[in-house]
């Protein structure tokens, strides 16, 4: 479990906080809420990329400052929000990275390169690649790195990929929970949060607005409080819901 008590955070004229939520092994977790809410910032504090000014995060019930490289290596792994792009790599290359601090089990790389359709250009530099091909890439690394019990850490990670692509790597993060590991994945597109996430963060202002299982949390009324725009639920043909803007 990944889990925030009493955080907050503080960067540059912002805070947010104090906030009291937690990531479950075998569910996913969506961090929501409008530009500048926090999301980002959240995610890194989350991942141990910075200190909170009060409070602790806690992974697997250890502050996540005090977890070695090694351990923090085993128990979490995170794609940013801009991932930096090493031009002198390969694709092979940037994602054995993930294996850095871990033992190199090769077939751990190729395993990641395949499930991220990669695999006819593993030996192709990371500067040839398009947009939505190097973000896979880099969803391969995570996911190289990751093992069963880790907690993967997301932040936008379809945002530029085609409609497959972006469908197929929320195959991926579902397939990790399934398998026991815990999920938190910040996401603009309300309607991808409520069909594919088990809970939801919902954050406005730097503050939480409601935190809990997706279907409680993406709510028109919460939704409308935060974003300043009208929501509503309606029903896809087979019948399942669907949330999009209303008025």
């Amino acid at each position: 479990m990944l889990q925030c008590e009493g955080v907050r955070i503080q960067q540059g004229g912002f805070e947010i906080g104090p906030l009291d939520c937690a990531v479950h092994p075998g569910r996913i977790t969506a961090v929501v809420g409008p530009n500048a809410a926090g999301k980002s910032t959240l995610l890194n504090a989350m991942a141990g990329l910075m200190r909170p000014s009060a409070g602790c995060v806690r992974l697997h019930g250890r502050d996540v400052h005090q977890l070695g490289d090694r351990a923090r290596a085993e128990s979490l792994a995170m794609l940013p929000q801009r991932p930096a792009l090493d031009c002198a790599l390969t694709i092979e290359q940037l994602v054995g990275l993930g294996r850095l601090r871990l033992a190199r089990h090769g077939s751990r790389v190729g395993d990641a390169i395949a499930s991220c359709g990669l695999s006819q250009v593993r030996r192709r530099g990371v500067d040839s690649l398009s947009v939505g091909q190097a973000q896979r890439a880099h969803v391969a690394r995570v996911l190289a790195q990751a093992g069963p019990e880790t907690v993967l850490v997301m932040d936008e990670p379809t945002a530029p990929m085609d409609h497959t692509w972006a469908a197929r790597t929320w195959d991926l993060l579902a397939a990790h929970a399934r398998g026991g590991g815990g999920v938190l994945v910040a996401v603009h597109d309300l309607a991808v949060a409520a069909d594919r996430a088990d809970d939801a963060l919902l954050l406005g202002g730097g503050q939480l607005a409601a935190a809990g299982p997706v279907a409680e949390v993406l709510q028109p009324e919460a939704l409308q409080a935060v974003f300043g725009a009208s929501f509503e639920w309606a029903a896809r043909a087979d019948g399942s819901p669907w949330l999009v803007p209303s008025g």
